[in-house]
């Protein structure tokens, strides 16, 4: 098969993109208690009665953090055998494309911040950074 499958994604205005191999579920945002200790985990959710953090990916990149509005989402998915959601601004579709249309990201544009940005997505015009969500680091 010559194809990957990307769930598209905004952060603020900012378009990205996650293999959606990577993806468990994607639920609307829900945050049922805060986490003023961890710089990143925004909160708390629960997820067919399994607490799980909330990391707020704009946060965790140096973006502006976006807050939930209606229209945001969690992607979940398992990063070390446990569940964690990444709070978006909005999910927008998920695009079949050719494995050719996915390249790795320059080594050249990779920072501390943004490591977890592992390749780059070409979707006509849209050149999309693709987030490897299960190389986020959680720990203090």
């Amino acid at each position: 098969m010559n194809e990957v499958h990307i769930v598209l994604f905004h952060l603020n205005d900012s378009l990205f993109g996650v293999n959606a191999e990577e993806v468990e579920e994607i639920i609307e945002y829900s945050i049922q208690s805060r986490d003023e200790e961890h710089p990143f985990i925004e909160g708390y959710t629960t997820v067919r009665g399994v607490e799980i953090p909330v990391v707020n990916l704009a946060g965790y990149l140096g973006l502006d953090e976006s807050t939930g509005t209606k229209h945001s989402k969690l992607i979940l998915t398992k990063i070390d055998g446990s569940l964690v959601g990444f709070s978006v601004s909005s999910v927008q579709t998920i695009k079949t494309l050719n494995k050719e249309a996915v390249q790795d990201a320059p080594p050249i544009l990779t920072t501390a911040k943004n490591e977890c940005i592992k390749k780059f997505a070409i979707d006509g015009e849209n050149i999309v950074p693709v987030i490897n969500l299960q190389s986020i680091k959680l720990g203090n």
